[in-house]
């Protein structure tokens, strides 16, 4: 009887503790949603600096001039008087054509280069036939001459920009060959016909080709320069947030998320121009900022300039 009596006693006790902890649980739970948890932002500071409303295009290079050449005459070829990559000026003889007929004995003929330039390629070697012809398709080129002083970049832009593009305006150029360097050029001819099934113009670049680095016949990506400004007011694009077509961020003050409507201008790479709703000074959240709600105290991570 007696131990019944104690076992009785135990599982009281342990009954109780259980109800004890439940309502700790409960507490502690309750606290908990009670607190409101403070958000981590990171914050930059709005500047003023140089932003660029560009396109991206591709292209081919060429010479500023290029010309092949074709004998005149039928025969062989007796000689060439240049080789590849030589310097030429205008009249230079490029080579001679024996006119090969049995019997008789001419003076051989020259093939002549009609502009200052460099010899970038022969056709055939001494001793082959050339055979004039009436059609074009039929005719064998025997050498090309260029001038490469400044080459061009033939590329073909969509008839949405071309109401903004001038020439004379800046364009920057990379090649594959040399891949962390930029030539620097200009637009100097914006066609006046629009593909009809591409709906886009060709637009020529210039560009000064000091050494002959760059050479006909590569590939070239040109960005096209559309809008310069020098001191507008920019802030990371991933500042900027979207609602019904509206774009706003939100700033910090005093430890406070203030959300503000902002009107932005030109987007380059991970930057945004803000023509409207902020000033120079104020701190824009970068991070942290998507579901912040207006009001919402927040602590700064970091803090530094847009830039």
């Amino acid at each position: 009887m007696r131990k019944h009596i104690i076992w009785i006693l135990i599982i009281f006790l342990v009954i109780l503790g259980s109800f004890g902890i439940i309502r700790s649980v409960r507490s502690n739970n309750s606290k908990g949603r009670g607190e409101a948890r403070i958000p981590t932002v990171r914050a930059v500071r709005v500047i003023k600096g140089e932003i660029e409303d560009r396109i991206s295009c591709v292209g081919n290079i060429t010479g500023q001039e290029m010309v092949t050449l074709m004998s005149k005459i039928p025969g062989k070829i007796d000689s060439f008087l240049v080789r590849e990559g030589d310097k030429v000026k205008k009249d230079d003889v490029l080579a001679l054509i024996d006119r090969d007929v049995e019997g008789m004995k001419y003076k051989k003929a020259s093939i002549k280069s009609p502009i200052d330039g460099m010899v970038i390629k022969k056709f055939l070697d001494e001793g082959s036939q050339v055979e004039p012809s009436v059609s074009p398709m039929m005719r064998v080129p025997v050498i090309m001459v260029a001038n490469i002083d400044r080459v061009k970049v033939l590329v073909n832009v969509s008839e949405k920009y071309l109401g903004r593009l001038k020439e004379g305006a800046e364009v920057e150029v990379k090649v594959d060959a040399y891949p962390d360097e930029v030539f620097l050029g200009e637009i100097t001819r914006v066609a006046p016909l629009v593909d009809l099934a591409t709906r886009t113009s060709e637009v020529e670049v210039k560009v000064p080709n000091k050494n002959y680095r760059l050479k006909p016949g590569m590939f070239a990506r040109a960005n096209l320069i559309l809008e310069k400004k020098e001191n507008a007011l920019i802030v990371p694009i991933k500042a900027v947030l979207s609602e019904n077509s509206r774009k706003f961020v939100f700033i910090v003050n005093s430890s406070t998320a203030h959300k503000k409507k902002v009107e932005t201008g030109i987007y380059q790479k991970d930057f945004v121009e803000i023509i409207e709703g902020l000033s120079v000074g104020e701190d824009v959240i970068i991070e942290g900022n998507y579901g912040l709600k207006d009001g919402a105290n927040v602590l700064i991570e970091t803090k530094g300039n847009a830039q």
